[in-house]
């Protein structure tokens, strides 16, 4: 079908037919609605605020929790249809997108294919948001060359664009801030407003100058307020009969274990660029005990929850590689990959959990439960250690220091599954620190962003 339209398109590009290039795209925008269903017909405005969401798929609930305030009518459409049309007009894929967000006049890259793709979005852009209403529209980031021209000429054309920032995990010091801080400083930000979940967040973009400090808001984080709430009626009491061990899934291949290439001669964190060696024999140990574990206590279920994202590649194949190894295949029937699960019932109805480089682990953290921190003694030796997040606050976790210990943990903590309220206040201080709330009220602040975003630009 993504064949056909892209043919169909072409045509219509050629012959610039905005009325029907817009017709098209009015039926692949969907109304989102608070229960996660999205619609083709979509509901009457009236006095409501409407959102435009670019790339529907990165914003993992936040779209749903948008949609839960009656001052907010959400539509969105999905990447691949925004990439469609952009591949129609330019070579996207031969293009760095930090090159082309920089690229100003005089530019041969700005000269010869982003003014006239431009051009070519500004007016397509003015045709179909006289068909669909809508008051803004906005981002999960700045890094996707597939929305860099629909962010770019909704601003054009009057529609303000308005980033929900989601990287949160930065601590300041660390390789990680600093590299986050030189990315902002390689991308030119054309928006009206940018909502992050924290401080330190923030302070990444100003320390960039990717932004004036008027334009930048620490909200929180949307996708936490039904979590918080729920904690805070009491319903962190698992429903799920049987004893449940969760792991939130990591690749052994995450920067976090070293990276491949060279560093620049400047470069301060250096160690990042030598792979861990034992970083492969650490995800057989973490994946063969629990494998393990499942075999020898088949009263307990064992959960394996990766994004979906991390189910191809060398580390996944790798997994599976183990898996077959142990000649795993149909012993047992309480061991379960979960990629769609939803991470807080996970966490909610589980006994033990398990997560590493994750915002996860704090997610899990606050919820009284145990949290388990395979950071094994050969790991904590290397360099790479430093830029583990919560290398800080291991007192809060239970920390496994190799194979055996990470087995014993797990059939412990299912007989020992709460911890005290100094240890519980304490995660919670954490949380607050990367998420700015622990009341679940952060929709309250991205509706007032959105209001006072979509009235500024009507009265310019």
């Amino acid at each position: 079908m993504l064949l056909v339209i892209k043919k169909i398109l072409n045509y219509i590009i050629k012959n610039k037919q905005y009325y029907i290039l817009a017709i098209i795209y009015r039926f692949l925008i969907l109304e989102r609605l608070s229960n996660g269903v999205d619609k083709i017909i979509h509901s009457k405005p009236n006095s409501r605020i409407t959102v435009l969401a670019f790339d529907s798929d990165r914003y993992r609930g936040d779209l749903e929790v948008l949609a839960s305030d009656p001052l907010l009518r959400v539509l969105s459409i999905r990447s691949k249809w925004q990439g469609a049309l952009i591949g129609l007009l330019y070579n996207k894929d031969e293009i760095n997108s930090s090159d082309y967000s920089r690229a100003s006049i005089g530019d041969t890259l700005y000269d010869v294919v982003k003014r006239p793709t431009q051009s070519f979005m500004c007016k397509f852009l003015k045709v179909l948001f006289s068909i669909v209403k809508v008051d803004c529209v906005i981002s999960v980031s700045y890094r996707y060359i597939e929305d860099i021209d629909w962010t770019l000429a909704s601003e054009k054309v009057g529609i303000p664009h308005i980033m929900l920032y989601r990287e949160c995990l930065l601590q300041k010091g660390t390789r990680i801030y600093s590299g986050v801080v030189h990315r902002h400083q390689s991308f030119n930000f054309r928006g009206s407003h940018i909502i992050v979940h924290n401080e330190t967040c923030k302070d990444s973009f100003i320390e960039s100058s990717f932004i004036d400090k008027e334009k930048i808001s620490v909200v929180g984080a949307l996708r936490m307020d039904k979590y918080l709430s729920r904690l805070r009626h009491g319903q962190n009491n698992r429903n799920h009969k049987r004893k449940r061990f969760v792991l939130f899934y990591f690749p052994y291949d995450m920067s976090l274990f070293g990276k491949s290439g060279t560093p620049p001669d400047d470069y301060k964190f250096k160690y990042a660029f030598s792979i861990w060696p034992e970083r492969k024999k650490y995800f057989r140990d973490i994946h063969s005990s629990i494998v393990e574990l499942a075999i020898e206590n088949p009263d307990i279920d064992f959960v394996i929850k990766p994004k979906r994202i991390m189910m191809t590649g060398p580390s996944w194949e790798y997994y599976k590689q183990i898996l077959s190894d142990i000649d795993f295949d149909n012993k047992v029937n309480n061991y379960f990959i979960e990629p769609n699960a939803d991470v807080h019932n996970l966490i909610l109805n589980s006994d033990v959990i398990c997560s590493l480089q994750s915002s996860t682990a704090i997610e899990a953290a606050i919820s009284g439960k145990p949290v388990i921190l395979p950071v094994f003694d050969n790991y904590r030796s290397t360099e790479n250690y430093q830029d583990f997040s919560w290398k800080k606050y291991l007192e809060l976790f239970d920390i496994a220091s190799d194979k055996q210990n990470f087995k014993d943990l797990i059939l412990k903590l299912m007989n020992c599954n709460s911890v005290n309220d100094d240890v519980l206040n304490k995660r919670k201080k954490v949380f607050h620190n990367f998420f700015n709330d622990l009341e679940g009220v952060s929709l309250n602040g991205y509706v007032d962003v959105i209001k006072n975003v979509v009235k500024d630009s009507k009265c310019q």
